[in-house]
Parts: C-alpha cells; structure tokens; sequence
C-alpha cells in the first residue's frame, strides 16, 4: 500500500472533488436522502395469449391424377367431404378417400351423386353442358375415382359400357362343378 490509512470507499469518494460532483449528479433534486425506488415484491403473472399451437393433421391430396394406386392407398385427407368418393374409393370416418381397387386416379365432376344414373341420360348430357363455365358452379360435385387405364374418364356411361368390374370372383354354384 502507500502508507496511508485504509478508509472506507464511500468516505473516499465524498472527501475527493470527483465524488462530490459524481453525488450531486447522482442525488440531484429537492431531497436526495428521500429519494426512494419501490420495486416489486412478487413476479408479475401475465397471462400469455400464444403458446397453445397444435401439431399439424396433413390433411391434403396424397395422391393426384393419373397417378398409379393399390388397394388401400390414401388418395385425400380432409375434414368433411369437399371430395366425394366416386367409382372404386371407399370412405372412411373421418372422410378419408382411399382407393379400393389398383388403378390411375381421376378427378371429375357430376352434379349427382354416386352412381351417376340420371332418369334421361340425354337430358343430364344437355344440362351438362349447359353449365356455366367457373371455377366451382353450385349443385356440383367434384368427386374421385380410380379408372383401370390411364386413356379411360370418368364418369362412365354404365348403361352403354355396362359396369366396370375388376375382380368377378370365384363361379357360382354350379359352374364349376366338374368332377
């Protein structure tokens, strides 16, 4: 040390000119000695408006058209049917498309429901095509299917095509009863 007596900090600072200054500075106003800060004793709990975000669901197309599917695929996961289930895809609870039999997926639209069996074909054809061209006109649907060829549309004429059936199955009884 230099020799001198040891003093307080504060003692140091208030005999010295700098510390003088640096106390009129720091107590400046009508009362420096009063001068109080209150702070808080306890945390303030705000609430918090964010911080509830859920997982996303993947909802969407998962297959689109013209593309190859097999039995079970997910083609669409949504909530409701904005896509309705046409030839050869199921329906699941929760509104899930997917496909029932190996095919290509096609979209379409019809303004009736599946089966698409209008009482006068040629009349349905003409109200058809009469049909004002925008994006979603009202009483129509769009629906899915799955077609066996990727040339083939939908929705088939089945009066003048007859149904569409992949799998017939075994013969009935009788048919095959050679011994």
């Amino acid at each position: 040390m230099l020799g001198g007596p040891l003093i307080p900090r504060a003692r140091a600072l208030a005999q010295t000119s700098i510390g003088a200054d640096l106390r009129q500075q720091l107590f400046a106003g009508p009362s420096g000695l009063q001068t109080q800060i209150r702070t808080a004793t306890k945390r303030g709990g705000g609430s918090s408006k964010n911080g509830r975000d859920s997982a996303g669901k993947r909802l969407g197309l998962k297959k689109y058209s013209e593309q190859y599917v097999v039995p079970g695929q997910i083609i669409v996961r949504q909530r409701g049917s904005e896509i309705h289930a046409g030839q050869h895809v199921g329906t699941g609870n929760d509104y899930t498309l997917y496909a029932l039999e190996p095919g290509y997926v096609k979209f379409y639209t019809s303004a009736l429901p599946y089966p698409h069996r209008a009482a006068d074909p040629v009349a349905q054809a003409a109200v058809d095509a009469a049909r004002p061209a925008v994006n979603k006109p009202r009483g129509v649907r769009t629906f899915i299917g799955i077609v066996r060829e990727k040339s083939d549309t939908l929705p088939r004429d089945e009066r003048a095509q007859g149904r569409e059936r992949r799998f017939w199955g075994w013969p009935k009884d009788g048919a095959e009863a050679s011994p």
